[in-house]
């Protein structure tokens, strides 16, 4: 049995901006709990004075493991009032949003999110970035293709091509055209 591979994110929660609770601007001792489940999470040390627009500028590194088993990281903000630990707003963000499609295992994201309170009202957005750590032996599970021609030959050998079917010729071979809109005049079509 294969033994199973374990990656991490490296989360820097940047900041978070227009946190409420109950309809007020928070006033102070805010942190943010990042999870890929609820057993692997990790928390920003307690902003004290930011009020509703605090900022921690920490790096977490929650567990991802591979094959992914976990489809979203849950973000939450938490406050620390007179009656115990507040939900302020969460963010559930899909691992699609970050890992995949033509990007490099190791790119580093820059994102903001809403938050959603519990009754799913908006409430304040979590600025943060984020990158896969770990993955050397994950590299080909995402193969990045190399970048294609969008059709065209290099310069030098269309130049051999043309010259080589005409005899000669001061061209590359290769016509470009770009669009250019004209505009629609007084409901009589296209023209000047």
């Amino acid at each position: 049995m294969e033994k199973a591979t374990t990656r991490s994110l490296e989360v820097t929660i940047i900041s978070a901006e227009d946190l409420r609770l109950h309809g007020r601007s928070v006033k102070k001792n805010t942190f943010v709990t990042v999870g890929t489940d609820s057993y692997s999470q990790r928390s920003t040390n307690i902003d004290k004075e930011g009020g509703s627009y605090p900022s921690w500028n920490q790096k977490l590194e929650p567990p991802l493991p591979l094959p992914n088993s976990a489809q979203l990281i849950t973000v939450e903000v938490q406050c620390i009032t007179a009656s115990g630990v507040r939900n302020v707003g969460t963010s559930k963000i899909p691992i699609s949003d970050f890992i995949g499609d033509y990007t490099p295992p190791q790119y580093l994201h820059f994102l903001s999110y809403r938050l959603r309170d519990r009754n799913g009202e908006r409430n304040g957005i979590i600025n943060f970035s984020i990158r896969t750590l770990g993955l050397q032996r994950a590299v080909a599970a995402w193969p990045v293709p190399p970048p294609q021609a969008l059709g065209f030959r290099p310069a030098a050998a269309a130049k051999q091509e043309f010259n080589g079917a005409s005899g000669s010729g001061s061209g590359s071979g290769t016509a470009l055209g770009v669009p250019v809109p004209v505009p629609y005049k007084y409901g009589h079509g296209y023209g000047v």
